[in-house]
Protein backbone atom coordinates (compact mmCIF):
# COMPACT_ATOMS: atom_id res chain seq x y z
CA UNK A 1 0.00 0.00 0.00
CA UNK A 2 1.34 3.42 -0.97
CA UNK A 3 -0.11 6.70 0.22
CA UNK A 4 0.87 10.16 -1.02
CA UNK A 5 -0.49 13.62 -0.19
CA UNK A 6 -0.74 16.70 -2.41
CA UNK A 7 -1.58 20.31 -1.54
CA UNK A 8 -4.47 22.02 -3.31
CA UNK A 9 -3.84 25.39 -4.94
CA UNK A 10 -3.94 28.36 -2.58
CA UNK A 11 -7.48 29.53 -3.35
CA UNK A 12 -8.83 26.02 -2.72
CA UNK A 13 -6.80 25.04 0.35
CA UNK A 14 -9.31 26.36 2.91
CA UNK A 15 -12.03 24.30 1.28
CA UNK A 16 -10.04 21.13 0.54
CA UNK A 17 -7.40 20.42 3.17
CA UNK A 18 -5.44 17.94 1.03
CA UNK A 19 -5.51 15.59 -1.93
CA UNK A 20 -4.28 12.03 -1.56
CA UNK A 21 -3.48 9.13 -3.82
CA UNK A 22 -3.77 5.56 -2.56
CA UNK A 23 -2.46 2.59 -4.55
CA UNK A 24 -2.81 -1.01 -3.39
CA UNK A 25 -0.81 -3.87 -4.95
CA UNK A 26 -2.28 -6.70 -2.86
CA UNK A 27 -5.67 -7.33 -1.27
CA UNK A 28 -6.13 -5.22 1.87
CA UNK A 29 -8.90 -5.35 4.49
CA UNK A 30 -8.77 -2.64 7.12
CA UNK A 31 -10.71 -0.15 9.21
CA UNK A 32 -11.56 3.43 8.27
CA UNK A 33 -11.77 5.63 11.33
CA UNK A 34 -14.13 8.59 11.73
CA UNK A 35 -13.16 11.38 9.35
CA UNK A 36 -14.10 14.75 7.94
CA UNK A 37 -15.97 14.73 4.62
CA UNK A 38 -14.22 13.29 1.56
CA UNK A 39 -14.64 13.06 -2.18
CA UNK A 40 -13.15 9.85 -3.63
CA UNK A 41 -12.46 8.88 -7.24
CA UNK A 42 -11.92 5.16 -7.88
CA UNK A 43 -9.36 5.34 -10.68
CA UNK A 44 -8.95 1.58 -11.06
CA UNK A 45 -9.70 -1.61 -9.16
CA UNK A 46 -12.49 -2.09 -6.62
CA UNK A 47 -13.26 -0.83 -3.12
CA UNK A 48 -15.63 -2.42 -0.59
CA UNK A 49 -17.17 -0.71 2.44
CA UNK A 50 -20.00 -1.09 4.93
CA UNK A 51 -20.27 2.59 5.85
CA UNK A 52 -23.90 2.73 4.66
CA UNK A 53 -24.80 -0.18 6.95
CA UNK A 54 -24.57 -2.85 4.25
CA UNK A 55 -21.65 -4.34 2.33
CA UNK A 56 -21.17 -2.43 -0.94
CA UNK A 57 -18.58 -2.39 -3.71
CA UNK A 58 -17.47 0.42 -5.98
CA UNK A 59 -15.35 0.12 -9.11
CA UNK A 60 -13.29 2.12 -11.57
CA UNK A 61 -15.06 5.29 -12.68
CA UNK A 62 -17.12 5.73 -9.50
CA UNK A 63 -17.01 9.14 -7.81
CA UNK A 64 -18.17 9.02 -4.21
CA UNK A 65 -19.12 11.80 -1.82
CA UNK A 66 -18.66 10.81 1.81
CA UNK A 67 -20.16 13.05 4.46
CA UNK A 68 -18.39 13.56 7.81
CA UNK A 69 -18.30 10.28 9.70
CA UNK A 70 -18.84 9.65 13.41
CA UNK A 71 -18.16 5.93 13.42
CA UNK A 72 -15.56 3.53 12.13
CA UNK A 73 -16.26 1.28 9.17
CA UNK A 74 -14.73 -1.69 7.37
CA UNK A 75 -12.99 -1.08 4.05
CA UNK A 76 -11.33 -3.39 1.54
CA UNK A 77 -9.25 -2.94 -1.60
CA UNK A 78 -8.74 -5.44 -4.39
CA UNK A 79 -5.21 -5.85 -5.82
CA UNK A 80 -4.37 -3.10 -8.29
CA UNK A 81 -6.78 -0.54 -6.79
CA UNK A 82 -6.06 3.18 -7.02
CA UNK A 83 -8.14 5.84 -5.28
CA UNK A 84 -7.64 9.59 -5.59
CA UNK A 85 -9.32 11.60 -2.88
CA UNK A 86 -9.94 15.07 -1.50
CA UNK A 87 -10.53 15.86 2.18
CA UNK A 88 -13.32 18.46 2.40
CA UNK A 89 -13.22 20.92 5.29
CA UNK A 90 -16.43 22.11 6.94
CA UNK A 91 -15.99 25.46 5.18
CA UNK A 92 -15.51 23.57 1.93
CA UNK A 93 -18.70 21.61 2.52
CA UNK A 94 -20.60 24.85 3.12
CA UNK A 95 -19.31 26.49 -0.06
CA UNK A 96 -19.29 23.46 -2.38
CA UNK A 97 -22.56 21.65 -1.58
CA UNK A 98 -26.19 22.70 -1.09
CA UNK A 99 -26.97 20.05 1.51
CA UNK A 100 -26.40 20.32 5.25
CA UNK A 101 -23.55 18.12 6.48
CA UNK A 102 -25.74 16.17 8.90
CA UNK A 103 -27.93 15.03 5.99
CA UNK A 104 -24.99 13.03 4.60
CA UNK A 105 -23.18 12.22 7.86
CA UNK A 106 -22.08 8.56 7.95
CA UNK A 107 -23.21 8.16 4.33
CA UNK A 108 -21.48 7.41 1.04
CA UNK A 109 -23.32 8.59 -2.09
CA UNK A 110 -22.63 9.18 -5.80
CA UNK A 111 -21.36 12.70 -6.43
CA UNK A 112 -23.37 13.54 -9.55
CA UNK A 113 -26.71 14.48 -7.87
CA UNK A 114 -24.92 17.00 -5.64
CA UNK A 115 -23.14 19.07 -8.31
CA UNK A 116 -24.27 21.11 -11.31
CA UNK A 117 -24.36 19.16 -14.60
CA UNK A 118 -22.12 21.82 -16.16
CA UNK A 119 -19.12 20.76 -14.03
CA UNK A 120 -19.39 17.01 -14.70
CA UNK A 121 -16.83 17.17 -17.55
CA UNK A 122 -14.28 18.38 -14.98
CA UNK A 123 -14.82 15.13 -13.06
CA UNK A 124 -13.92 13.24 -16.24
CA UNK A 125 -10.64 15.20 -16.44
CA UNK A 126 -9.61 13.73 -13.07
CA UNK A 127 -10.03 10.18 -14.34
CA UNK A 128 -8.31 10.98 -17.64
CA UNK A 129 -5.17 12.43 -16.02
CA UNK A 130 -2.03 10.40 -16.70
CA UNK A 131 -0.11 11.27 -13.52
CA UNK A 132 -0.97 12.43 -10.02
CA UNK A 133 0.10 16.08 -10.16
CA UNK A 134 -2.00 16.44 -13.30
CA UNK A 135 -4.88 14.81 -11.43
CA UNK A 136 -4.47 17.26 -8.53
CA UNK A 137 -4.57 20.20 -10.96
CA UNK A 138 -7.75 18.79 -12.51
CA UNK A 139 -9.25 18.55 -9.02
CA UNK A 140 -8.32 22.20 -8.40
CA UNK A 141 -10.30 23.16 -11.51
CA UNK A 142 -13.28 21.07 -10.41
CA UNK A 143 -13.51 22.63 -6.97
CA UNK A 144 -12.93 26.15 -8.30
CA UNK A 145 -15.91 25.64 -10.63
CA UNK A 146 -18.09 24.28 -7.80
CA UNK A 147 -17.57 27.20 -5.40
CA UNK A 148 -20.52 29.53 -4.90
CA UNK A 149 -18.91 32.81 -3.73
CA UNK A 150 -22.31 34.41 -3.11
CA UNK A 151 -23.52 31.71 -0.75
CA UNK A 152 -24.09 32.94 2.80
CA UNK A 153 -21.80 31.14 5.21
CA UNK A 154 -21.25 31.94 8.89
CA UNK A 155 -17.45 31.89 8.71
CA UNK A 156 -17.03 33.39 12.20
CA UNK A 157 -18.85 30.39 13.68
CA UNK A 158 -16.88 27.97 11.49
CA UNK A 159 -13.57 29.53 12.53
CA UNK A 160 -14.39 29.43 16.24
CA UNK A 161 -15.51 25.79 16.24
CA UNK A 162 -12.63 24.75 13.96
CA UNK A 163 -10.10 26.33 16.32
CA UNK A 164 -11.71 24.52 19.25
CA UNK A 165 -11.85 21.00 17.78
CA UNK A 166 -8.44 21.09 16.07
CA UNK A 167 -6.54 22.34 19.12
CA UNK A 168 -4.26 19.61 20.53
CA UNK A 169 -4.60 21.03 24.04
CA UNK A 170 -7.29 19.95 26.51
CA UNK A 171 -10.45 21.74 25.45
CA UNK A 172 -13.72 20.73 27.05
CA UNK A 173 -17.12 21.24 25.48
CA UNK A 174 -18.10 23.68 28.22
CA UNK A 175 -15.27 25.97 27.10
CA UNK A 176 -16.75 26.39 23.64
CA UNK A 177 -20.30 26.90 24.90
CA UNK A 178 -19.22 29.52 27.44
CA UNK A 179 -17.23 31.53 24.88
CA UNK A 180 -19.98 31.74 22.23
CA UNK A 181 -22.51 34.56 22.22
CA UNK A 182 -25.20 32.29 20.78
CA UNK A 183 -27.98 30.24 22.22
CA UNK A 184 -27.47 26.48 22.68
CA UNK A 185 -30.10 25.88 20.00
CA UNK A 186 -28.23 28.07 17.50
CA UNK A 187 -24.94 26.34 18.26
CA UNK A 188 -26.47 22.90 17.76
CA UNK A 189 -28.18 23.90 14.50
CA UNK A 190 -25.01 25.39 13.01
CA UNK A 191 -22.82 22.49 14.16
CA UNK A 192 -25.14 20.07 12.40
CA UNK A 193 -25.24 22.23 9.28
CA UNK A 194 -21.48 22.69 8.93
CA UNK A 195 -19.89 19.81 10.84
CA UNK A 196 -22.50 17.07 10.60
CA UNK A 197 -23.43 16.59 14.26
CA UNK A 198 -24.39 18.27 17.50
CA UNK A 199 -21.41 19.77 19.40
CA UNK A 200 -21.26 17.00 22.03
CA UNK A 201 -20.70 14.25 19.43
CA UNK A 202 -18.30 16.51 17.52
CA UNK A 203 -16.26 16.98 20.69
CA UNK A 204 -16.18 13.25 21.42
CA UNK A 205 -15.04 12.45 17.90
CA UNK A 206 -12.16 14.90 17.73
CA UNK A 207 -10.78 14.18 21.18
CA UNK A 208 -10.64 10.48 20.17
CA UNK A 209 -8.87 11.38 16.91
CA UNK A 210 -6.39 13.57 18.77
CA UNK A 211 -5.64 10.69 21.14
CA UNK A 212 -4.96 8.30 18.24
CA UNK A 213 -2.70 10.88 16.62
CA UNK A 214 -0.71 11.21 19.83
CA UNK A 215 -0.25 7.44 19.93
CA UNK A 216 1.12 7.51 16.40
CA UNK A 217 3.37 10.54 16.67
CA UNK A 218 4.58 10.36 20.29
CA UNK A 219 6.05 7.68 22.52
CA UNK A 220 3.22 7.51 25.05
CA UNK A 221 2.02 4.58 27.14
CA UNK A 222 -0.06 6.03 30.02
CA UNK A 223 -3.70 6.46 28.98
CA UNK A 224 -3.93 9.73 30.93
CA UNK A 225 -1.11 11.15 28.81
CA UNK A 226 -2.73 9.86 25.62
CA UNK A 227 -6.17 11.30 26.40
CA UNK A 228 -6.48 14.96 25.42
CA UNK A 229 -9.53 15.85 27.56
CA UNK A 230 -11.14 14.54 30.70
CA UNK A 231 -12.60 11.02 30.81
CA UNK A 232 -14.30 9.55 33.85
CA UNK A 233 -11.89 6.59 33.96
CA UNK A 234 -9.74 4.34 31.78
CA UNK A 235 -12.68 2.20 30.65
CA UNK A 236 -14.50 5.30 29.45
CA UNK A 237 -11.44 6.38 27.49
CA UNK A 238 -11.05 2.95 25.85
CA UNK A 239 -14.73 2.85 24.80
CA UNK A 240 -14.59 6.31 23.29
CA UNK A 241 -11.28 5.65 21.55
CA UNK A 242 -12.60 2.48 19.92
CA UNK A 243 -15.92 3.98 18.84
CA UNK A 244 -14.21 6.53 16.60
CA UNK A 245 -10.93 4.81 15.75
CA UNK A 246 -12.15 1.24 15.38
CA UNK A 247 -9.50 -0.20 17.70
CA UNK A 248 -8.75 -0.08 21.40
CA UNK A 249 -5.62 1.91 22.30
CA UNK A 250 -3.65 -1.32 22.89
CA UNK A 251 -4.76 -2.70 19.50
CA UNK A 252 -3.85 0.62 17.92
CA UNK A 253 -0.35 0.52 19.43
CA UNK A 254 0.24 -3.00 18.13
CA UNK A 255 -0.32 -1.65 14.63
CA UNK A 256 -2.42 -4.47 13.19
CA UNK A 257 -4.06 -1.87 10.93
CA UNK A 258 -2.24 -0.31 7.99
CA UNK A 259 -4.39 2.45 6.56
CA UNK A 260 -4.71 4.75 9.58
CA UNK A 261 -1.05 4.56 10.60
CA UNK A 262 0.15 5.11 7.04
CA UNK A 263 -2.06 8.15 6.50
CA UNK A 264 -1.13 9.71 9.85
CA UNK A 265 2.59 9.23 9.25
CA UNK A 266 2.35 10.72 5.76
CA UNK A 267 0.46 13.74 7.05
CA UNK A 268 3.55 14.82 8.94
CA UNK A 269 5.43 15.08 5.64
CA UNK A 270 3.39 17.95 4.16
CA UNK A 271 2.71 21.58 5.02
CA UNK A 272 -0.75 22.24 6.40
CA UNK A 273 -2.78 25.24 5.25
CA UNK A 274 -5.80 23.80 7.05
CA UNK A 275 -5.63 22.22 10.53
CA UNK A 276 -7.97 19.51 9.27
CA UNK A 277 -5.34 18.11 6.91
CA UNK A 278 -3.28 17.05 9.93
CA UNK A 279 -6.06 15.74 12.14
CA UNK A 280 -9.18 14.57 10.35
Amino acid sequence: MQFEYFRPQSDISKLVSSYYNLTVDEHVSDIMRAEIANLRFVIRGRVSTNLNGVDEQYGAGDTLLCGPTYQWSNVGFEPGTQVFGAAITPLGWARLFDVDADQLANRLVPLAPYIAPSVLPLVTDIFDATEEMQRAKAADRLFAAMVDPEKRVDEAFLDQVTSWITSPDPNELAVLLSEMSRSPRQIERLCKKYFGSAPKLLHRKFRALHSANRLTWQDLTDWQDIATTAYSDQSHFIREFKQFNGRTPSEFIKGAHILVRLTLQQRLQIDHESPFSLIG
